[in-house]
């Protein structure tokens, strides 16, 4: 198996995007997580939706992919989607992946995690499938707010990796209000999102 050091990241092309979600994230994700894949196309083409694709350099095989959304105003992104390709889950290609995702999107303040909430939950597999997955990103630098977040009936807890401010974390509700405002019509987001 190829080291994890030779991946390179590249920004997707909505053509791309259609792939890697028709072909992956159509697995990797449970069909009630899924936005529509023509919600994805409006976001990217008013310039809100960012996705990166993760490859691995000997033959240009995709190992693991991140979609975000992007809010100018607020200058921070948030992971929408972030899987690892099936094959190579658990060999070290998602803390890889994360690293070239800092490094690629410096320019942004910050990148914002909706992590499942392991307090809204008493089933004992999905609370410590959910403790796994916060070990996870804080091994990779992304840290726990107090914060928290619910949407579409989903408990969140929200994280934050700083990548051009240190401060990225202030206010992180508001600026995750932001983006939700930017990917949802008004009636929506009143209905479904809210912070706890």
């Amino acid at each position: 198996m190829s080291s994890t050091q030779n991946i390179y990241i590249k920004p997707l092309q909505l053509k791309e995007i259609k792939a890697v979600y028709k072909e992956h994230a159509y697995h990797d994700f449970p069909a009630s997580e899924l936005k529509p894949f023509l919600m994805i196309r409006k976001l990217y083409h008013n310039g809100c939706y960012k996705c990166y694709g993760f490859y691995e350099q000997a033959d240009d095989k995709l190992q693991a992919y991140a979609f975000t959304m992007a809010d100018d105003a607020a200058n921070m992104l948030l992971l929408d989607y972030f899987a690892v390709c099936g094959e190579v889950r658990g060999t070290g290609y998602g803390s890889a992946s994360l690293a070239l995702l800092k490094e690629a999107c410096r320019e942004w303040d910050g990148l914002i995690f909706e992590v499942e909430d392991d307090d809204s939950t008493d089933i004992e597999e999905e609370k410590l499938l959910r403790r796994r997955r916060i070990s996870f990103y804080e091994r990779n630098g992304v840290k726990m707010t107090k914060e928290r977040s619910s949407a579409f009936g989903v408990d969140y807890r929200l994280m934050i990796l700083p990548l051009g401010n240190e401060a990225a974390g202030e206010q992180i509700g508001e600026k995750l209000a932001s983006i939700y405002k930017k990917m949802l019509p008004g009636r929506i987001f009143q209905k479904a999102f809210r912070l706890r």
